[in-house]
């Protein structure tokens, strides 16, 4: 009974949120595609070229679609079409999803909601995904955060954030033709979500997005792991935030990505400062380069070089560390992962997990912010 509750709650989630806006992400935006297999996997399309209506498509319907130039050829379940500029799936239900499988790679198959577009340019395929706002959510928490945990009230806070990103950059690739990429360039997309807790968690925050003092919504980054103490802005990104301050983090002490160490040999970490213009022939210098600490907390800089530098040049997963001699080489011993700016997931799911609510995290990363309705900001 209880699992036949679930499936109908999220299927009239489904159908709300197919109602709703819809914003267009660039999908397989990373990879150069001159081929590509569309099929409906749920409910039924229309079938549109160069903005004319050609057939309905129902379940497990095929389309073939080779980029040819700016021009796509295109077969409908093995029958040749032509060759036509544009290809458009339109969801006639309150339900649908199809698959897109790039250059018939099985391992590569992805579910989306709702809508797509196909152009070509130069022999590559350029597929666009128009989807409601909070089918766009949902996938973007679960691609971004699922397998850490199963804790909903740490997929609304996730939820939160990724509706303020995606209001805050709506605009980002405009010139583009769409709103979004689908890679860490915007916020990872890897297809629709399927997890019952994330698509709860969204729901139960749909319209919610977290503002300021001043009513404006809020840039919400966020990291693995703060080590322990989130990063003010402007030491990391010379930009001065109001919230998005240096906050104390107890949450994140006790998580996976809590500690690291990397070994870097003697030579190549004296000579790096050498290059950025410190003598360390000075033994000032070079007792700090050799036994620079953080354990009383976080600086900014070693001898005037940015710790958010040193983190770039050394491939390091934060810039909360300490160094010591060890034998031929140095040891840094950090904490944290990520530019430790705003949102600590681990230390947010940590709160979740000892039962704070998402308002409360929200609040503890982004102080003087607060979570409202979007209807409040009109």
């Amino acid at each position: 009974m209880k699992r036949k509750l679930l499936i109908i709650t999220l299927l009239l989630l489904s159908a709300s949120m197919t109602l709703a806006q819809k914003v267009r992400i660039r999908v397989f935006a990373d990879t150069k595609l001159d081929n590509a297999e569309l099929r409906a996997s749920f409910g039924t399309y229309e079938l549109y070229f160069n903005d004319t209506i050609r057939a309905d498509m129902k379940r497990n319907s095929k389309i073939e679609l080779t980029a040819k130039g700016n021009t796509i050829r295109i077969s409908l379940n093995d029958s040749t079409i032509g060759r036509y500029t544009k290809v458009k799936l339109v969801a006639t239900g309150l339900k649908c999803f199809f698959s897109i499988t790039p250059d018939g790679n099985e391992k590569l198959k992805r579910m989306y909601d709702d809508d797509i577009t196909v152009y070509a340019n130069s022999n590559s395929l350029i597929l666009i995904n128009e989807v409601a706002y909070d089918n766009y959510i949902a996938a973007v928490v679960q691609s971004e955060t699922w397998g850490a945990t199963s804790n909903v009230e740490f997929f609304k806070v996730q939820a939160l954030c990724c509706r303020n990103y995606m209001y805050k950059n709506l605009n980002k690739h405009a010139k583009d033709g769409y709103n979004l990429c689908d890679d860490v360039h915007c916020q990872v997309y890897k297809g629709r979500a399927n997890k019952p807790e994330v698509i709860e968690a969204v729901y139960k925050t749909k319209g919610e997005v977290i503002v300021d003092n001043s009513n404006s919504i809020i840039e919400t980054p966020f990291h693995s792991n703060s080590g322990g103490e989130t990063l003010a802005a402007v030491d990391v990104w010379g930009k001065d935030v109001p919230y998005l301050v240096s906050v104390q983090d107890s949450f994140s002490l006790a998580s996976r990505n809590l500690l690291w160490e990397k070994t870097i040999r003697i030579r190549q970490w004296q000579n790096y400062f050498k290059e950025k213009g410190i003598d360390i022939k000075d033994s000032a210098n070079l007792v700090e380069i050799m036994s620079f600490s953080q354990k009383d907390g976080r600086k900014k800089d070693l001898l005037g070089v940015p710790l958010v530098q040193i983190r770039k040049d050394f491939g390091l997963k934060s810039t909360f560390f300490s160094v010591q001699e060890w034998g031929s080489d140095v040891k840094l011993t950090g904490k944290g992962y990520g530019h430790g700016v705003g949102l600590s997931q681990e230390g947010a799911i940590n709160m979740c997990e000892q039962g704070y609510e998402y308002w409360e995290v929200i609040q503890h990363y982004f102080p003087s912010c607060a979570v409202v309705k979007e209807e409040d900001l009109k």
